[in-house]
């Protein structure tokens, strides 16, 4: 059963994407979110498909990949959420610059010298590191994205974004006991930041069409 669900959430999460819409004047933001997005996507379907590949070289080479997606793709959050609601350009350089300290972390810490290991759970089948570490990057990604939703919340009233970090944050925890929570809080989070990138588009959309109109 929650093989199934994973399979069927990583369709969701590639769904979320394409409701993302055409790119507009957000491009580089909306390239951000799919590459994050598509990492995202493809983690649930290798975790879900997990027991109907089987343990071997296959799944074990296509588990490391999810690793290494975590910790190419998620720090580029960071920048995201400094494009979206930061206003001056060194906050913007300073983005970037922790992002890249992020990913080099992940390659050295989280993914240098990974073993994995075959695990179960429920009717699921992966492989995991072999000692389980706290994934700092994720969690200093989900600490800025709380701040930036936050930021959007108290300037443009918009909470989507806080709420699906939250959520992200809670679920994190929880994953650790039951470990598809993760995934779902992924999802739930993609979506958040897909309701605050569109969310801004129509604003712009609609300031335009009421400029045009007076």
């Amino acid at each position: 059963m929650f093989s199934v669900a994973l399979v069927v959430l990583s369709l969701v999460e590639v769904a979320t994407l394409v409701a993302l819409g055409r790119p507009g004047a957000g491009v580089r933001r909306r390239l951000v979110i799919w590459a994050v997005g598509l990492g995202c996507a493809y983690d649930s379907a290798i975790f879900g498909l997990g027991s109907v590949v089987g343990a071997g070289q296959a799944l074990e080479t296509a588990s490391w990949f999810r690793f290494l997606g975590h910790a190419v793709l998620t720090p580029l959050l960071v920048v995201w959420a400094a494009w979206k609601y930061a206003d001056r350009p060194g906050i913007r350089r300073g983005a970037v610059a922790v992002t890249a300290s992020l990913i080099a972390w992940g390659l050295a810490v989280d993914v240098w010298g990974l073993r994995l290991t075959v695990r179960t759970w429920a009717d699921t089948l992966r492989y995991a590191p072999e000692e389980a570490a706290v994934p700092l990057p994720a969690l200093i990604v989900v600490v800025v994205l709380i701040a930036a939703g936050v930021i959007g919340w108290r300037r443009d009233g918009d909470t989507a974004l806080l709420i699906g970090a939250l959520v992200m944050f809670v679920a994190a925890g929880a994953g650790a006991a039951a470990p598809p929570l993760g995934n779902l809080g992924e999802a739930v989070l993609l979506g958040a930041i897909v309701v605050a990138e569109r969310g801004d588009s129509l604003r712009r959309t609609a300031d335009s069409a009421g400029r045009r109109e007076a």
